[in-house]
């Protein structure tokens, strides 16, 4: 039995006194060297090999893709200067920067596309390959020009193609798969210079970087998974920057004349999975009683500290098809009561796995999520798990029974989350035929109103058959020191060449 009450008691939150963080990019002062903590390693120096978004931090510095997504979600241009699609939008051609070289000094051209997308797709253990997939084939036109042709229409190619950060395939033909595992060079504003696994990863400025050379001359990434190091080591000027501290630690910077603590919009949704195809969540009954059982509101309010947002979506307000009028459902403890006894629940074991290390206040809330399910007359086991032990089985879709996670698309588009956890092929337990039939279609839409209404009517149908039951919108609080200017991406990122 898991005693909720002791999670959930008022918390004094009048004490403490946040900003939230919704300005525009604004003049940042950038120091010589910045230390930022993240809460774990990094899995893989192979672009094509890792899709963490923790790794996102390493591959953004010392990778390029063709285009990159901004704040706002717009698109920009990177290794592609312009792009053009047939009308059926099945063809895509990109025309590529002229004078670009990798950190080796060996020359971008369009044989680099072609050589990283057909490696990515010849791979069919990497999770990069969801984000090519839709690549038929790559066909070199000249040296600048790159052309797509793809498996179906895509309107938002340009988008997709963010995620693929390119290679060197005349430096890869010199030091095979081991020297780009080691010693990997990219197009990047930043160089690797040292990577101390679990202790330290050091990125050194690119002088020859076709977008300037960057102000920080040195950014360096600790993993330091454990949520009170975090802040001690911002507190303590070990670190300049925490992308991600713990709502419980805010007010230990309450008085601290050297660090502010701010709360930003974030792209990730906590949701929880439940297996449709064995007992008990093979009852629909079941997973609309989990549904109702939990208080979205005490979780986010009380056990946050506000740092989260009730919410009935598994999007988040920052993507593109995110639709308001979806309300959180209304914490319900005897509808749920009355819904486990109709499901026919034996009594079973629910043990809801979860990653310990990769949203803040994880276990918190999943003691908080399964003291609910316990009240409602569930019996359940919690089970942790490190980030690097979780995101493998979670992308097979090998977990058990019951999973919490927090997901979102760094694209800031709902086709990130379809994607993903809905269509066939996707990391789900069980893909629903109607959900995947939209989500396929979508992608062919020219319209973006009646894109949104396809993107809506997906996300409706998800909320009825409830293999996921999104809990909150997750928010950033990050941790800085006084002296630097930093507004976070909404995917909480850091670009060490975002400092001026």
């Amino acid at each position: 039995m898991i005693d909720l009450r002791p999670l959930l008691k008022p918390l004094g939150m009048a004490s403490l006194a946040l900003s939230l963080s919704f300005a525009p990019h604004a003049a940042f002062a950038a120091p010589e060297t910045l230390t930022v903590a993240l809460t774990g390693d990094f899995p893989s120096l192979d672009p094509s090999k890792d899709s963490s978004p923790l790794g996102a931090n390493y591959r953004l510095n010392v990778f390029n893709a063709l285009t990159a997504i901004q704040r706002d979600g717009s698109i920009d241009p990177r290794l592609a200067l312009s792009w053009s699609t047939s009308p059926d939008l099945t063809e895509w051609t990109f025309n590529l920067r002229h004078g670009v070289k990798f950190q080796d000094g060996s020359d971008f051209t369009a044989a680099d596309v072609k050589f990283t997308y057909e490696r990515i797709l010849a791979d069919a253990t990497t999770p990069v390959r969801s984000f090519a997939r839709l690549v038929k084939t790559v066909e070199v036109i000249n040296d600048t020009t790159v052309k797509f042709t793809l498996v179906q229409p895509y309107a938002i190619f340009e988008r997709q193609v963010s995620y693929i950060y390119l290679m060197s395939k005349v430096y890869f033909d010199k030091v095979g798969d081991q020297g780009y595992l080691t010693k990997p060079v990219g197009t990047g504003p930043y160089r690797l210079a040292e990577w101390v696994k679990a202790d330290r990863m050091v990125l050194e400025a690119n002088p020859g970087y076709w977008g300037g050379e960057p102000g920080i001359k040195k950014g360096i990434f600790r993993p330091v998974p454990a949520e009170a190091s975090r802040a001690n080591a911002l507190l303590s000027g070990e670190v300049d920057l925490v992308p991600e501290l713990s709502p419980a630690l805010m007010t230990q910077f309450k008085s601290s004349s050297t660090v502010k603590v701010e709360v930003a919009p974030g792209f990730r949704v906590v949701y929880l999975a439940m297996n449709p195809n064995k007992p008990p969540f093979d009852s629909a009954s079941l997973r609309e009683a989990v549904d109702y059982a939990v208080d979205r509101k005490s979780i986010t309010d009380r056990l946050l500290r506000g740092v989260g947002r009730p919410t009935g979506m598994m999007l988040p307000p920052a993507a593109v098809g995110y639709d308001a009028s979806f309300k959180p459902v209304a914490y319900d403890p005897e509808r749920a009561r009355t819904l486990v006894k109709q499901s026919g629940y034996a009594g079973q074991v629910i043990k809801i796995q979860y990653p310990n290390n990769n949203f803040a206040m994880a276990n918190e809330v999943v003691q908080a999520v399964g003291g609910y399910m316990t009240a409602a007359g569930l019996k359940v086991e919690v089970s942790p798990m490190e980030f690097t032990a979780f995101f493998p089985l979670w992308l097979q879709s090998k977990l058990d029974t019951m999973d919490l996670f927090a997901f979102g698309a760094s694209s800031y588009h709902a086709e990130g989350v379809l994607s993903v956890l809905y269509e066939q092929g996707a990391n789900a337990f069980k893909v629903d035929p109607e959900i995947d039939r939209i989500t396929k279609a979508q992608r062919s839409e020219k319209d973006p109103v009646k894109q949104r209404q396809m993107i809506a009517d997906a996300f409706r149908r998800s909320n009825e058959i409830r293999y996921y039951t999104p809990l909150y919108d997750l928010l950033q609080v990050y941790g800085v020191k006084k002296s630097i200017d930093f507004t976070p991406f909404p995917d909480g990122i850091v670009r060490f060449y975002d400092f001026k």
